[in-house]
């Protein structure tokens, strides 16, 4: 992944504050703790990523980032137990609270670079890299690999879900929802809008499907076609 890391740790740092640590910090979600906790939510979601500045200008590109021992699930899950430890031996509940919300965000983000890169999960024990889907190495700069491969619009859902939960856009869209029910013609344009977003979105999948396997579907219709007029022609 490249643009959802940070979204992607805000809002699992989100959950907790609704969840597991809503009697730690309180209702009231501008508080002083609730905004360094999704601080520290949103930084564990891109610190693994702080390795590619020791990639680019000491490690000069020679080893994958991805090697390194902080894009191992191991090295998070040691530094979550140790620094939780550290905070209930220090009697500071709230340091082990922040410690361990950025350090699942750090492991969040590697379940996420999974998704088409390789991780190795099983390290120390096994070197074996994990990864869901392949991205192919067609273009000359890595970016448009990812950005042209269809699970590009896994991150672009990610990134779209935040920003609705960071602007309250649920709330809005209840609000917007009861109007709604009460007015026929609204109801027709929202359909017809509806309709437009989806076949636009189709568009989009389509075409980046399209980029991703380069093209190879129609080249093998065509392939087909051709071979079905050569034979045509050779019986008559």
């Amino acid at each position: 992944m490249i643009i959802a890391h940070g979204p992607a740790g805000y809002l699992l740092t989100k959950i907790f504050t609704t969840t597991i640590l809503r009697n730690s910090i309180g209702s009231i979600t501008n508080s002083r703790r609730y905004n360094l906790l999704i601080l520290a939510g949103i930084v564990g979601g891109i610190m693994p990523d702080f390795d590619f500045i020791y990639h680019i200008f000491i490690d000069s590109d020679r080893t994958p980032h991805h090697s390194y021992i902080t894009h191992m699930p191991i090295f998070w899950i040691c530094m979550m137990s140790l620094l939780g430890i550290t905070g209930k031996m220090l009697k500071k509940p709230w340091f082990s609270t922040v410690t361990i919300t950025m350090c699942s965000a750090a492991l969040l983000h590697l379940i996420c670079d999974t998704i088409t890169g390789t991780i190795y999960w099983l390290y120390p024990f096994n070197m074996h890299p994990f990864n869901v889907f392949t991205v192919s190495g067609k273009y000359i700069w890595w970016v448009h690999n990812y950005i042209y491969h269809w699970t590009f619009l896994i991150e672009i859902t990610i990134v779209t879900i935040a920003m609705a939960v960071f602007l309250q856009i649920p709330k809005t869209i209840r609000y917007l929802l009861t109007i709604i029910r009460r007015d026929k013609t609204l109801q027709k344009i929202f359909i017809r809008l509806g309709v437009c977003a989806l076949g636009i979105t189709l568009i989009i999948l389509i075409g980046s499907i399209k980029f991703d396997f380069d093209n190879r579907v129609f080249q093998k219709i065509i392939k087909l076609k051709h071979y079905i007029s050569r034979n045509a022609s050779i019986i008559r």
